[in-house]
């Protein structure tokens, strides 16, 4: 300011005809001053002018964090299964944002509409998740889901479609796809499908395998009536990819059989015999020559059996039916009645029932075989996991799940009788005449004592039941007694007019 002050000279503005001199100093104040002031001015009209925008930037701020909050606090109670709470979190959302779109707020709806059961609002969300790129395949996994629950596999298999068609390598839409191709029946399709889960390395070449046996064998089960030759082909086809696949070594060798390549057959069947036993591979080969008499047909299943030096019970319920054929009963019974004991299946009371009811008069002793298999604790049928079927099958039927049933003696799934809860009820809710058959099976005494009836000629017409002791010859009067009505007096009946068997 010194220099400026000790500057001569003036500054001089000239403004039509007048004329105005300054100091250069007041010049250069004057100059900051206006450009200050212009620059407080901008900012002071840029701030109010950008006033109104800042105050919703802040409403809509503070309306998000609410959203936020409400978003945590719904989804938390929705996966605690409280439906109530999350509604109301969720109404709170809808009075701050109106049909908004945000993908947390319809993930939150479609858990609470899930939880509710609300179909119609569901296939509404998932429509809407459609809209949006994020949320596309979640959208097709959802309406896929409904479509699946209402049981409209045509439906499902068009979504899935469409859904490949958005990502081919999507493993979900790959594996559910080979489910709906399953239960539908579609063989070929899903024999593709498979194919692709091995490209994208979705499983691996062990499971392929199996699981293409698997398909291959039903397919060829399709065809047999209808194309003998293709089908052999596909059996086959699934032997050499699983040898352990019984049901196709059936298949090929009944088709190889009808074809007249009966050596061929018998190989197959006792190439997989070494593998893996069935009572239906040494039966089907004492009937590979159609024309064998039954006794060359036991002799057929024996020749297998000393071959391969395998039997089990396999073989021997293969023979044992062989002889039955052959009205051999007492050799038939001979073979399975080795297989009695306490984890007896159903399958050998069942074959002894038809012997005995063969080997004896009357049927109380195929009565008592019949009884028996009734109360057996195991079965012989296919299996998977938790599933069992008296026949094959390539998948769970209700989920569409590809499972390799195995055959073989499976525990049937009862409650545990021994359980404390259980025995609790068995008595207290029990009939009386079912309280009087458990304490003879608690007493041991099913052979020293039988229920005899007494008619009685009384004026109520009641029939009292007794317990009779051979040992002790005491009959001893139990407290049931059932009122049923007692027929008429038939009269004297005479000698001549009783036909006893």
């Amino acid at each position: 300011f010194n220099w400026l002050a000790s500057f001569s000279g003036e500054v001089l503005f000239i403004l039509g005809d007048y004329e105005v001199k300054i100091s250069p100093l007041f010049f250069i104040i004057s100059s900051v001053a206006i450009i200050v002031l212009s620059i407080l001015l901008w900012l002071s009209f840029s701030y109010i002018y950008q006033l109104p925008r800042k105050i919703q930037l802040i409403k809509e701020a503070r309306s998000n964090e609410k959203v936020q909050n409400a978003i945590m606090k719904g989804l938390v109670h929705a996966s605690a299964g409280n439906i109530n709470a999350a509604e109301i979190e969720i109404k709170k959302i809808d009075r701050i944002k109106k049909n908004t779109s945000d993908i947390m707020v319809l993930l939150l709806k479609a858990q609470n509409a899930s939880l509710k059961k609300d179909n119609v609002a569901l296939n509404k969300i998932f429509q809407q998740m459609g809209k949006i790129e994020t949320t596309k395949m979640l959208s097709y996994r959802g309406l896929y889901t409904l479509s699946k629950n209402s049981k409209n596999p045509q439906k499902s298999i068009e979504l899935l479609k469409d859904a490949e068609t958005y990502n081919s390598a999507e493993p979900w839409v790959i594996d559910e796809l080979l489910k709906c191709y399953l239960v539908t029946q579609n063989w070929k399709s899903a024999s593709e499908v498979l194919d692709k889960m091995l490209a994208h390395k979705l499983i691996s070449r062990k499971k392929y395998n199996l699981h293409k046996s698997i398909i291959l064998t039903s397919h060829a089960l399709l065809l047999e009536e209808q194309n003998p030759s293709e089908a052999i082909s596909l059996a086959l086809d699934a032997i050499k990819l699983n040898k352990s696949q019984i049901i196709a070594v059936i298949t090929a060798a009944r088709i190889l059989s009808e074809q007249g390549e009966r050596a061929r057959a018998e190989k197959i069947i006792t190439d997989t015999w070494k593998s893996i036993q069935h009572e239906d591979l040494a039966y089907l080969l004492s009937y590979v020559n159609p024309g064998a008499s039954p006794k060359q047909r036991v002799e057929k299943i024996e020749g297998l059996i000393k071959k391969t030096k395998i039997s089990g019970i396999e073989g021997d319920v293969a023979l044992c039916r062989a002889y039955i054929d052959v009205k051999n009963f007492d050799k038939a019974k001979q073979v399975i009645e080795k297989y009695i004991n306490e984890n007896t299946s159903r399958r050998i009371y069942e074959l002894l029932a038809e012997i005995d009811s063969h080997l004896f008069k009357g049927n109380a002793k195929s009565r008592d075989w019949m009884r028996k298999a009734m109360n057996a604790r195991y079965d012989t049928n296919w299996s998977a996991d938790d599933y069992s079927s008296d026949v094959w099958l390539p998948c769970i039927p209700d989920t569409g799940e590809i499972k390799s049933f195995a055959w073989g003696d499976h525990r049937i799934k009862t409650l545990d009788i021994d359980n404390n809860y259980i025995s609790n009820f068995m008595r207290s809710k029990m009939l009386q005449g079912n309280r009087l058959s458990q304490e003879l099976q608690e007493n041991n005494v099913e052979d020293d004592i039988i229920e005899v009836t007494e008619i009685v000629e009384e004026k109520d017409s009641k029939i009292k039941s007794g317990k009779v002791d051979k040992k002790n010859k005491e009959i001893k009067e139990t407290a049931i007694s059932e009122e049923i009505a007692v027929p008429d007096d038939p009269g004297v009946v005479q000698e001549e007019d009783i036909h006893e068997p």
